[in-house]
């Protein structure tokens, strides 16, 4: 096709006209958000919006490709006119054009740069859009309302209709060279149809009872804006290091590579056999197979995904679980384990659900960590601990007189399995979150527990809960739980309590409060300690004295009945029976005893002796006093002298002289003896 003035008319015509769908297309998407209070039809509107502002960029470029082909045909008239070659002036032809740089800096300034501003706004609005969308997926964030559901499967299919047909229709008119630019409008409004088909899918899903795809819709536009942003930008930089052709006009960075193949889906096919022809160095795409593979391969794809549907008829269950067969949301039965067939989806759905499975819920504090040790001084849980409000321990009042209360972190965990599974799957139908609809259940039957636990135990002290009565409180606590749990006016639950009760209660992390605990404990194991420390060294003791523990008390059994005595012969008879023991026992005290008899017997000898003695002398002094007598004196006189020297004289003269020296022993050097004197 020519490129001349009218062929860009009609491409500016065509944009305009997109331009003005387009935005019709969008303000349908704005007054369904604003009326259905949908965020995701609010975030489908930011992702239509800023697709418009391609279709006036187009428009302008066409328009101005129009006039410079206008003032090109002008230039070329008066080139060949006689005005020019009357003319006395030599004007250059491209001063003449201004048109032409003005394209040409439309091409090479305002259209990258345009394509900048479009992509970041692409961005920026995914990543606000996708804050919002993050925050709606917490647990507690949006729960999709279905009031406007089929408000929003009409404007979705209606949008994806008329958005893919229009898109074709420009698609097609940009094969032509002239018309190429088109392709970034028709990326632009096949976007917003695939847009548009996501939220009929979603909405269309929601309205079977199918949650998971409206939640997540928000989540994946925003995700394509930040995508298609990110395209663009990367578009800009590639259009960079392009080279370029003269005579070829410039793809704006805003047109999309992704969007024009899903606006022309023949171009993959085309691609696709361009690569195949290129990978094998031959004509592949003119084989007869290929050919037959082309046309068969919609009807095959056609049946897979037909087969693929069919699949979605059965279902298999798990060993020791149960499922409720479920059309369009209404419960139709309950199925044990094995295959299952029904309705495909998504007239007919299967949840299962963990039959014979033990679950666990805790109404008190969390569960404590499962590393390090558990102390009183230290945190339990890797969360923060709930305290309960107890009795106070009896006979502690405040400082005004009246009864306070104590806290108290008691752990108690229920245990439990699913019977009725109709019955359990109707706890909290009302406020079930799609993404996990077991965790409203949990948490519905963790708030009755725990209401139930913290209503008994308010009843209780703090010596109760840490004392020795755990068994009948446990019981009253399963009792308790097990009735509000399978009320038949009430929760009705369905659910078999396997376990519940107090497994650990201890006071708030208190440095003081832990150390007063700690003195109580540490003196009673200290008293302990003392009892048994006496106890040994009592042991040893008798051991020691008496050679047994049993002698020992024997021994003393009888002393004691010997203090209540007052008979002479009965307490000689006690104290015979008491040494018999004694020596029958042979510890310490035998051996004393032994050791008395022994000195009582040498002293009564050594007494004896002198007695003998002394009557010995009084016979031998009647018998001879004066011999008895000089003997005695002699005796004494030896005694007195044993180890003195004695000279006995028979001179009476006063004056007689003495030598008194001594004959000693002397050796030399020689060692030869000799006597010298001194």
């Amino acid at each position: 096709m020519r490129s001349d003035e009218v062929a860009f008319k009609r491409a500016t015509g065509v944009s305009l006209v997109g331009f003005a769908l387009h935005t019709l297309l969008t303000l349908a998407l704005l007054l369904y958000g604003i009326f259905a209070h949908d965020p995701s039809g609010v975030t489908a509107f930011t992702a239509a919006v800023l697709g418009l502002p391609i279709w006036l960029a187009m428009a302008l470029l066409f328009h101005q490709h129009r006039l410079e082909r206008i003032e090109a045909a002008e230039a070329e008239a008066f080139a060949t006119s006689s005005a020019a070659q009357a003319s006395v002036f030599d004007e250059s032809s491209d001063d003449l054009r201004t048109a032409a740089r003005r394209l040409s800096w439309m091409h090479r300034l305002l259209m990258p740069g345009f394509s900048l501003l479009v992509g970041g706004l692409y961005v920026a609005g995914g990543l606000w859009r996708f804050t919002i969308a993050s925050a709606d997926l917490e647990p507690d964030g949006f729960i999709p309302a279905t009031d406007y559901s089929g408000w929003a499967v009409a404007i979705g299919l209606a949008i994806g209709v008329i958005g893919f047909v229009f898109a074709r229709f420009v698609a097609g008119m940009a094969k032509q060279e002239v018309w190429a630019n088109l392709r970034a409008g028709s990326g632009a409004i096949v976007g917003l149809s695939l847009i548009g088909l996501a939220m009929a899918v979603a909405h269309g899903a929601e309205f079977v009872g199918v949650h998971q795809p409206l939640r997540y819709l928000q989540t994946v536009i925003a995700v394509f804006m930040i995508l298609l942003g990110a395209e663009i930008v990367l578009n800009f930089i590639l259009n960079i290091y392009r080279p370029r052709r003269a005579g070829e006009i410039p793809r704006p960075a805003f047109d999309s590579r992704f969007l024009s193949f899903v606006a022309a889906p023949d171009r993959i096919a085309t691609s696709i056999s361009d690569a195949i022809n290129y990978q094998f160095g031959s004509d592949v795409a003119s084989t007869w197979f290929y050919r037959l593979l082309s046309r068969t391969l919609p009807r095959l794809v056609f049946l897979a995904l037909i087969m693929f549907w069919g699949l979605t008829a059965f279902r298999v269950v798990d060993p020791s679980h149960k499922a409720l067969v479920l059309r369009f949301g209404s419960l139709t039965g309950e199925v044990g384990s094995g295959l299952v067939i029904k309705a495909p989806w998504p007239i007919s759905t299967v949840e299962s659900f963990p039959a014979e499975h033990v679950n666990e819920l805790w109404a008190g504090t969390p569960q404590a960590h499962d590393h390090g040790p558990i102390l009183w001084t230290t945190k339990h849980t890797d969360g923060d601990e709930r305290f309960l409000l107890v009795q106070p321990t009896p006979g502690v009042l405040d400082t005004r007189g009246a009864g306070d209360l104590s806290l108290m972190a008691c752990e108690v965990p229920v245990y439990y399995v699913v019977e009725d599974l109709e019955k359990f799957t109707n706890v909290a139908s009302d406020w079930i979150d799609p993404d996990d609809p077991d965790a409203m259940r949990k948490d519905v039957l963790k708030a009755v527990a725990t209401s139930e636990v913290m209503r008994y135990l308010s009843t209780l002290n703090v010596e109760q809960l840490m004392g020795e009565n755990r068994d009948a409180i446990n019981a009253e606590i399963f009792r308790r739980v097990n009735d509000r749990f399978n009320d038949p006016d009430g929760l009705d639950a369905g659910v078999r309590i396997l376990f519940a009760g107090l497994t650990s209660a201890h006071p708030p992390r208190d440095e003081d409060v832990a150390l007063s605990f700690e003195k109580v404990v540490t003196a009673d194991i200290r008293k302990a300690k003392d009892i048994e420390q006496a106890k040994s060294k009592a042991v040893v003791a008798l051991a020691e004295v008496a050679g047994s523990v049993d002698k020992a008390e024997e021994i003393v059994r009888e002393l004691r009945a010997r203090e209540a005595l007052t008979d002479p012969d009965e307490i000689t008879a006690a104290d015979h029976r008491i040494e018999s023991l004694l020596d029958d026992a042979g510890g310490e005290a035998a051996v004393v005893l032994l050791k008395a008899r022994a000195d009582r017997w040498k002293s009564v000898m050594e007494y004896r002796a002198d007695a003998e003695q002394q009557s010995s002398r009084i016979a031998a002094y009647k018998a001879a006093p004066s011999v008895y007598l000089a003997r005695m004196y002699l005796d004494a006189l030896r005694e007195s002298v044993a180890g003195a020297r004695l000279y006995i004289t028979t001179s009476d003269d006063p004056d007689v002289q003495y030598d008194l020296t001594e004959i000693q022993a002397n050796i030399d050097v020689f060692g030869i003896q000799k006597a010298t004197k001194e």
